[in-house]
């Protein structure tokens, strides 16, 4: 039987070969190098959420728009269709017949009155209108997501991990960052639509643990900090610990350091407004999960109770990457996806 075939687009989904990575294989190749794959993961979020942020102030707002290209996406992809780059931004607009605030509370876990009225300040700012009980997404969307940048911090995301799995017999050779690149590029939706299946989850846990992204942002840059210093000790060789997957981010909480990170540094990086930083800080300061040292830098504490789900949510995270990587390398070693 042929491919369906969209005759707007002609771009038919291949059929994909039985050959596939063992997804526990890929899992267990990034737990062997845990501190570099971290240190790949952490830079990636920090670059990608700090550009969401930047260009809309508000996550919530930015999430609630990927909910709906999401869907947009997965409705293409039901129907073996996808749009490259160009095609995708090239469109006037995106018609989504029915949007149900419920069931994107529901999966975002955020308040119904929220979503309404993250909904009416997208239509206000122009980049979604209302035709009835429709929602039409314009090229306006194109002016708040830099797709050129995303492209670059996600081939280079993906390349860091496939040298870290190269030279396996069963992975081969590592990708080059052009060719991933242009995969990207030219099966845009598809590659698109599986980031956001991975993305969306990984927001949706941090925000049940810290209310808002915005604190978890800025728990996140103090965070970074002790990977950053703990990842060059290890290559100084300077503390004996086998840190593992399992242990990581227990690791991470125990390893002693001698600076923090400020406030105004953490405004800066994210660009949160720098009161919003301070406030946010003391909700951690007081639920234990960072410190204030004498220079008024901030550093990981142990102690909190939310760490023990901070913890478990770091070993799912891995997981959840490990798949998404899985399927990516999938894509563009096993399928029938020519660039």
């Amino acid at each position: 039987m042929s491919d369906p075939i969209d005759i707007r687009t002609k771009h038919t989904i291949p059929e994909s070969r039985t050959s596939k990575f063992d997804k526990h294989l890929v899992l267990e190749g990034l737990e062997q190098n845990i501190v570099p794959h971290y240190d790949a993961w952490g830079s990636f979020q920090q670059h990608w959420i700090g550009k969401a942020y930047k260009a809309f102030k508000d996550i919530d707002k930015y999430i609630v728009l990927m909910f709906l290209v999401r869907n947009h996406w997965q409705n293409l992809a039901d129907k073996f269709v996808y749009l490259s780059m160009d095609e995708f931004y090239g469109l006037e607009n995106i018609k989504i017949d029915k949007i149900n605030l419920i069931s994107i509370s529901g999966e975002l876990n955020i308040p119904k009155e929220t979503i309404r009225r993250k909904v009416n300040e997208l239509q206000e700012s122009g980049i979604l209108s209302r035709e009835g009980k429709s929602i039409v997404l314009n090229k306006k969307i194109v002016n708040y997501e830099k797709h050129e940048e995303t492209v670059e911090i996600l081939s280079s995301f993906i390349q860091k991990h496939s040298h870290l799995l190269e030279g396996k017999k069963w992975f081969g050779e590592g990708l080059k960052k052009e060719e991933i690149q242009q995969f990207i590029k030219k099966y845009f939706t598809i590659t698109w639509l599986r980031f956001f299946k991975l993305q969306m989850p990984f927001l949706t846990r941090h925000r049940n643990v810290f209310r808002d992204l915005e604190t978890w942002i800025v728990w996140g840059n103090i965070a970074l900090s002790h990977q950053y210093d703990m990842s060059k000790a290890l290559e100084k060789d300077l503390i004996r610990e086998n840190i593992k997957s399992n242990n990581y981010y227990k690791s991470l909480m125990a390893f002693k350091k001698e600076r923090g990170i400020n406030a105004s540094s953490i405004a800066d990086i994210s660009s949160i407004p720098r009161a919003t930083v301070i406030r946010k800080l003391k909700w951690l300061v007081k639920n234990d999960l960072i410190r204030r040292n004498r220079r008024l830098e901030y550093q990981m504490k142990s102690t909190g109770k939310l760490n023990k789900t901070i913890h478990q949510n770091t070993i799912i995270n891995q997981g959840a990457i490990a798949d998404f990587l899985t399927d990516i390398f999938d894509y563009m070693k096993n399928s029938n996806f020519k660039i």
